[in-house]
């Protein structure tokens, strides 16, 4: 049997010949059998090659099951709890249900194709959830990325152009008559939040985090705190208090003076005593929940707003209002608690409302230029 400085090739019993080649960490690896002792040398002979480049892959990492790497990738990054719960729910849904236990060189770019495909066709007719698809393929692609750096296999199968841009269909646009409307209808103790969502523009989870300290009516204030500033409520553990979604999330935004009369009634009525008591909770005493809105869709009903809409689709709509209002980027950065400007840019975009305003102006500019023609 002939030794080769990258690995060797013998004969079996079967009357095969098998290539085996030295891998970096100086153990062996068989890279298969062939028919003819040519063959196998043409094989380690590839080997060497690749190894000499550094590209070669060891053929048997890769049986590795995606289900436990993807696990491992999980354990061994950095995130943030909303994002590491974001994963989770994108793995259990939609990842792990097609992958789990695929050996990772198994996964062809035919079989994402196959997989992305069927998750598109599943979509209902107002295309809502082609962001989650989009977020679901990025993640596949980090984690098969991580595969590749990892030389478990030699190239990401995630290649499909445009995967990842997919855009959501638009949210439902809540207009200002419709925001008195909702206002007036849900119970006492959360109008001030419905205003507060729209005014404020901060997110649902901020809005239930929020303290008496949190709240400086002489200062015409609230402030996001950086410790405990969101309730965050994972799908598979028990809601906690925790930091905001980013570094930008902990801020001090103004409370416009139309909300202040109703803010300062909800203090005295509905918030828990102590500068830590909550500023809205339900009946029970408890956080204000994202799984117990049966009282916004009511609202959203009697309002005629579309069937869908959410609470935090207030926050869309104050920060529309304040881009259409003046608000540069970086003062509805600053609003909205956005690390980029990629963020903040997309409350820039015209409504229907504003769109009918402009055309009316144009119009009337045509007009008169008619007359002084």
């Amino acid at each position: 049997m002939k030794r080769r400085r990258y690995g060797k090739v013998r004969k079996l019993p079967s009357g095969r010949w098998q290539a085996r080649v030295l891998t970096p960490d100086g153990g062996e690896t068989s890279i298969g059998t062939f028919a003819l002792k040519r063959e196998a040398e043409q094989a380690l002979a590839a080997a060497e090659t690749d190894q000499t480049r550094g590209t070669w892959t060891d053929p048997n990492a890769g049986k590795r099951k995606f289900g436990n790497f993807a696990d491992h990738w999980m354990k061994t990054r950095d995130l943030q709890p909303q994002t590491r719960d974001l994963y989770r729910r994108q793995l259990r849904l939609r990842i792990l249900p097609a992958f789990a236990t695929a050996p990772l060189n198994e996964i062809t770019a035919g079989r994402v194709r196959e997989w992305h495909g069927g998750l598109v066709a599943a979509l209902p007719a107002n295309g809502r959830g082609r962001v989650a698809i989009g977020h679901s393929y990025r993640l596949l692609h980090a984690i098969l990325s991580t595969a590749v750096d990892d030389g478990l296999i030699p190239r990401n199968p995630c290649r499909i152009k445009g995967a990842s841009a997919i855009r959501d269909a638009p949210r439902p646009e809540i207009t200002v008559s419709q925001l008195w409307k909702i206002a007036e209808v849900v119970p006492d103790r959360y109008a001030a939040l419905v205003w507060l969502a729209s005014a404020t523009a901060l997110r649902s989870g901020e809005l239930a985090a929020l303290r008496r300290r949190n709240v400086n009516l002489a200062a015409r204030t609230l402030s996001v705190d950086p410790d405990v500033g969101q309730y965050i409520e994972p799908d598979d553990m028990p809601a906690y208090f925790g930091p905001p979604k980013s570094e930008a999330g902990a801020r001090t935004v103004p409370i416009p003076d139309v909300v202040l009369p109703l803010l300062a009634m909800h203090l005295k009525r509905h918030t828990q005593s102590g500068p830590d008591g909550l500023l809205f909770t339900t009946r029970d005493d408890n956080p204000i929940s994202r799984r117990n809105r049966a009282w916004w869709r009511r609202a959203c009903r009697i309002a005629g707003v579309p069937e869908g809409t959410h609470l935090h689709d207030c926050r869309h709509a104050g920060l529309t209002l304040a881009a259409q209002s003046g608000a540069t980027l970086r003062e509805l950065m600053d609003l909205a608690g956005h690390s980029t400007p990629r963020a903040a840019m997309i409350y820039q975009h015209s409504s229907q409302t504003r769109v009918a305003e402009v055309a009316s102006g144009m119009s009337a500019r045509l007009a008169r230029g008619q007359r002084t023609g």
